[in-house]
């Protein structure tokens, strides 16, 4: 039956009971009650939640900006740790292009690989929570997967890295090669 369908039937049937109370002498206990068809009532679990609004997405906003972040000064750390390596690709060859390019590589091959292992592995444990979370409050879990979402997350994540990476990239292309190669 429809939703539609279903409603319809519930007040044809409450419309009835109410001509036949209405008939009760008003002696009886039930003179004067009612029936009416309510709508939906959800636990109040799944309704303070609907109060959240935005806390979700700006709670997922200040993790991927803590991420980039967190990588931006790896970045830092690995040009800085890594400067000699760099220089000796300068010297045979390397443009400063190319020694950018390096280090924006290094965040792209982080982003892929954070996305491959993250992005299944919240899906199953999103899953996994909101069917338990549900269960416990006596709900019908439907846990939803948005698949825009899904798509554009790694699109996004490869955008912030690069951008994450240009300052370091920038740094490690102007590792001069003779000052770092000296201490050799």
């Amino acid at each position: 039956v429809s939703a539609a369908a279903g409603l319809a039937a519930m007040r044809r049937v409450t419309a009835g009971v109410n001509r036949e109370l209405a008939a009760v002498s008003p002696a009886s206990p039930c003179h004067g009650d009612v029936l009416g068809v309510l709508p939906v009532q959800h636990p109040a679990q799944i309704a303070n939640y609907a109060a959240l609004s935005a806390a979700p997405s700006l709670l997922a906003a200040g993790l991927a900006g803590g991420a980039v972040t967190a990588l931006f000064l790896t970045l830092f750390a690995s040009v800085r740790r890594r400067r000699q390596d760099l220089a000796v690709l300068k010297t045979i060859g390397f443009t400063r292009r190319q020694l950018a390019a390096t280090v924006a590589w290094q965040a792209t091959v982080a982003a892929i690989v954070g996305s491959a292992v993250g992005i299944p592995l919240g899906i199953a444990l999103g899953r996994w929570l909101w069917t338990a979370f549900a269960r416990q409050i006596y709900a019908v879990p439907q846990p939803a997967v948005p698949v825009l979402s899904i798509v554009l997350l790694p699109l996004c994540a490869l955008a912030l890295v690069n951008l994450a990476a240009a300052l370091p990239g920038r740094s490690a292309a102007r590792t001069p090669a003779a000052l770092a190669l000296r201490a050799e």
